[in-house]
């Protein structure tokens, strides 16, 4: 199936310490729908520049980002995910426990939303949240 031209609303935001910093991104992205899963794909710029890819499938949502940082969780809600996050300074440790996973999709627009626990080389590095919405063009 062809990949479909999207809008993509993105809302970022890390509370750590009771501080809660946010970052909003608009860009165009992909869409592609295959017969198991919908893969959505968006450049992000500025201090991270890179590829964002999201693939949602069942019960789990799959995170990966290329680039300045790159990095690749899995998510699934209640399950703990330990991996790799790749910057300029050299590879840490990280992992997500997710308390939130879900979306939803339509043929035109959808919505994804997550949180999740972030911890880096063994250090509780506080809670993400991920708001995405995107619409067809």
């Amino acid at each position: 199936m062809d990949a479909q031209k999207v809008l993509v609303n993105m809302t970022a935001v890390q509370v750590q310490d009771g501080e809660e910093n946010r970052i909003e991104l608009k860009t165009e992205g992909e869409k592609l729908v295959t017969e198991n899963k919908t893969v959505l794909t968006y450049e992000e710029t500025g201090d991270l520049a890179g590829e964002t890819r999201i693939e949602m499938e069942g019960d789990t949502v799959t995170l990966s980002r290329t680039g300045i940082g790159s990095m690749h969780l899995i998510l699934k809600q209640g399950c703990k995910y330990v991996s790799k996050y790749s910057t300029l300074f050299g590879e840490l440790d990280i992992a997500a426990l997710p308390t939130k996973v879900a979306y939803l999709l339509g043929e035109k627009s959808g919505r994804i939303t997550l949180e999740y626990a972030l911890s880096m080389n063994g250090q509780d590095v506080g809670i993400n949240r991920l708001f995405i919405n995107y619409e067809g063009r």
